[in-house]
């Protein structure tokens, strides 16, 4: 622990007479340092079961109410609401009904008042969706407090759930209410709550249940001392906080939030802050038990270590001056070390240097430092040599300058080391890499190395020519006379988001002089806007290239008809093909009867759109010529199909369709998908197309294939969905039916078979439709009892009713 007096000297850099025992006023917790609470709500099936004179949701429901009153008088308090099981009995049904955020209670009790619980007890999706929940910005605790009346049903895990919530930092509690379990079953949540620090208890009645909800809340949030650590700019500072009362040490804890509930009376409170151990004392804290007091520990000390290796990386004799950034010339610390030395400083920006005092050898380092931060430096000083020979057209030496940069280069922020002028430029260099640019001043050409290799003790040597090669680019119209056009030159490959370019020139031919080596054209018609590329130019020293541009274009004309052969009214647009759907290259666009394009050769692909239909057609690989024409025409003449759906009884029956072009492959996405039920009729544009038409009351496919649409004709054709259908009477206990669970399994039934169907509940009959066949059912309920009903024959159209009798 560092003492008073060593902290005084260490502020002495800082400011003289700054003193360390601080004065504090108490600030009272704001709005945005609330706590955020998500309830989630166990509404499965079983929620249903008797509990007393009531029923386990009715309990629930009344114990929630009263908690949210108690929430609602607090301030700074937001709340939200996540229920499963409520909705149907898939294993994904969880949903957040009210968002995390101000509590209102009037609307809260409302919707948890009227839940039906009705499926399953998907507890670990629950917790995974609620990861969701909590916004990145949420300031405060984090809580989760759950309510349930059993174990995770969907074969999820909970627990690894739960601990992911805790390990990264989504959540600061996790807390479980077991209601109405047997203490085994409650002792298998305790993973739950485990990773957090959580509370997990047990609730059997009314009371009971309220009682938990008062513990877990006044656990959450009734805390009256709350220690921030901060930087001058703000941010979070992690620190150890240690609370004293007359000497002794209460209680310490670390972290950039220190919050606890602490017994009333007047205290002495220690905040360090980590990795530079500043201490900021508060003296004479009176807390009481229901109010909370706010503290701030705002640090203002960081810490740099430095120290110079040679090539072997050991410690060597390093000078070191450490200047304010703005001034250069005289150094706020000036020593000398050979291995790691430690300096406090105040936040601020500096420039560091350091000499090599065996070799002279200097380097240096620009350094930010913000409030707390500690950084450790290590610059090496064994060196090498990097000798760079220019050279003309003629291998003669040419007076060239260069400029040295660590690699890899960068435009915006370059850090150059070095720089030369003459034939020849030698460089000592510390090891690393470089990217090196030459410059011939007198043509303006610039020649870069890039990625030069500098080990200690070694030399590099590097030769660049500025031997130049020519080229002549001349542009032609339609009829082969010359055509003004500009054009620019580009390293080649071309990068649309960094291009390099070379040069740029504008004429009806353009000359350029380029330093050997590979590049990219861009030719353009500033009358037309047309742009044509030259990829690939290879230019070598003391030689021409010659390249020929044309600009002669030619003509598509796309003529548009309706279903009697008229004319029609569209929309088209012109794309160079092959069509990139992520990035259309497109150029041009046109709408009306006739659509006109004026194009340079090439190859295109054009949509064209009947707005009204909203059917689009593509042509695709249309070939251009210069000063050659192409037609087409596009007809959208149309057929109709209808559709009629049958199932239990004849009786018309809601039915999906899906159309695909036949034939249709496995991973083909449909090209159209509509719904309806008993009958439902739609457009096509003709062709031949593959029907897939299904329905979930039973769950049954049918396929209907080459389904051939004719122009100006309705194709219709009927779909018949067997079905079967199976209805179970609950039997009545007190005068009630109880809530039963009804699983389907194709005959024979094996004890790890999959379900065919299920449902549970407890009105008058429980109804499932099937597929005609052979089935086994198992009907069993909450308290263990359970009746199987095997080998039921069921035809189309039947109906096999049964009322439940344990006994049987």
């Amino acid at each position: 622990m560092m003492s008073f007096g060593f902290f005084r000297r260490m502020l002495f850099f800082l400011c003289l007479g700054m003193v360390i025992l601080l004065s504090w006023t108490p600030v009272f917790a704001q709005e945005g340092d609330s706590a955020h609470i998500e309830l989630i709500l166990d509404a499965s099936g079983s929620m249903w079961a008797k509990l007393g004179k009531s029923t386990r949701i009715e309990v629930a429901k009344e114990a929630l109410n009263k908690i949210i009153d108690d929430l609602s008088e607090r301030k700074g308090i937001a709340v939200g609401l996540r229920v499963y099981g409520h909705r149907t009995n898939d294993c994904k049904d969880t949903k957040l009904e009210i968002p995390i955020g101000p509590l209102d209670a009037k609307k809260m009790k409302k919707f948890i008042n009227g839940i039906k619980p009705k499926g399953k007890t998907p507890i670990a999706y629950s917790l995974e969706q609620a990861a969701r929940d909590f916004m990145i910005d949420f300031k405060g605790n984090r809580i989760v407090i759950l309510v349930t009346d059993g174990l995770e049903s969907c074969n999820g895990d909970p627990c690894a759930a739960a601990k992911a919530l805790a390990e990264k930092g989504i959540v600061s509690k996790i807390h479980v209410v077991g209601f109405g379990m047997d203490k085994k079953s409650v002792s298998q949540l305790e993973c739950i709550v485990k990773p957090s620090g959580g509370l997990l208890l047990e609730a059997n009645n009314a009371d009971e249940l309220a009682k938990a909800f008062d513990t877990i809340v006044k656990t959450a949030l009734d805390v009256n001392l709350e220690v921030k650590g901060l930087d001058k700019k703000g941010n979070p500072s992690s620190m150890t906080v240690t609370i004293m009362k007359d000497g002794d040490e209460v209680l310490s804890e670390s972290g950039e939030t220190v919050r606890q509930n602490v017994p009333e009376g007047s205290y002495l409170i220690r905040a360090v802050a980590s990795g530079t151990e500043e201490e900021i004392f508060f003296e004479g804290v009176d807390l009481v038990s229901d109010q909370l007091t706010s503290l701030e520990a705002v640090f203002s000390l960081s810490r740099i270590q430095v120290r110079g290796v040679d090539s072997s990386g050991r410690p060597v004799n390093v000078s070191w001056e450490i200047f304010l950034k703005e001034n250069r010339e005289t150094p706020e610390r000036e020593f000398s070390a050979t291995d790691w030395k430690t300096e406090i400083l105040a936040p601020g920006e500096y420039f560091v240097r350091g000499t090599h005092q065996e070799t002279k050898a200097v380097q240096s380092f620009d350094l930010a430092l913000a409030d707390g931060d500690q950084v450790k430096k290590e610059l090496s000083f064994a060196q090498g040599k990097l000798v760079i020979k220019t050279l003309d057209s003629s291998g003669k030496p040419l007076y060239t300058d260069s400029n040295v940069y660590k690699s890899p280069y960068d435009r915006d922020n370059p850090e150059e080391v070095d720089r030369d002028g003459g034939e020849t430029h030698e460089y000592i260099l510390v090891p690393g890499t470089y990217d090196i640019v030459v410059r011939d001043n007198s043509t303006k050409v610039e020649q870069w190395i890039k990625d030069v290799v500098i080990d200690g003790g070694k030399t590099v040597r590097r030769e660049v020519s500025f031997a130049q090669g020519k080229l002549i680019v001349a542009c032609l119209d339609s009829n082969g006379k010359p055509l003004y056009t500009d054009s620019n030159v580009y390293k080649s490959p071309y990068d649309r988001d960094n291009p390099e370019e070379v040069d740029r020139d504008g004429g009806e031919t353009h000359e350029y002089i380029l330093v050997p080596g590979t590049y990219d054209i861009v030719v353009r018609d500033n009358s037309t806007k047309v742009e044509q590329w030259i990829k690939d130019v290879v230019i070598d020293g003391g030689k021409t290239v010659r390249r020929e541009v044309s600009f002669a274009q030619g003509k598509l004309i796309v003529a548009c008809l309706d279903s009697n052969g008229k004319p029609l009214y569209t929309d088209s647009n012109v794309y160079k093909s092959p069509y990139d759907r992520d990035n259309p290259e497109e150029v041009d666009r046109d709408g009306g009867e006739t659509h006109e394009y004026i194009l340079v050769p090439g190859t295109y692909d054009i949509v064209v759109r009947d707005n009204s239909t909203k059917v689009e057609q593509w042509i695709k690989d249309v070939v251009i010529d210069g000063g050659k024409t192409v037609r087409r025409e596009v007809s959208f003449a149309q057929g109709s199909v209808k559709l009629t759906g049958k199932g239990f009884s004849g009786k018309p029956v809601y039915f999906y369709v899906d159309a695909f072009a036949s034939p249709a492959g496995e991973e083909e996405n449909p090209i159209l998908s509509e719904s309806g039920e008993g009958e439902y009729s739609f457009i096509m544009v003709p062709g031949k197309y593959d029907l897939k038409v299904h329905t979930d009351l039973p769950p049954t496919v049918i396929w209907e294939r080459e389904v051939e649409v004719v122009p100006g004709k309705k194709i219709a054709r009927e779909f018949n969905f067997p079905a079967a259908r199976t209805r179970f009477i609950p039997p009545q206990k007190d005068g009630e039916r109880t809530y039963v669970y009804v699983d389907v399994f194709v005959h024979p039934a094996d004890e790890n078979e999959d379900l065919a169907a299920s449902e549970s509940g407890h009105d008058e009959y429980i109804q499932i439709f099937l597929v005609p066949g052979t089935y086994d059912f198992r009907i069993h309920d909450d308290d263990g009892n359970e009746v199987w009903f095997r080998g039921i024959e069921l035809a189309a159209d039947e109906t096999f009713s049964k009322e439940v009798k344990y006994e049987e």
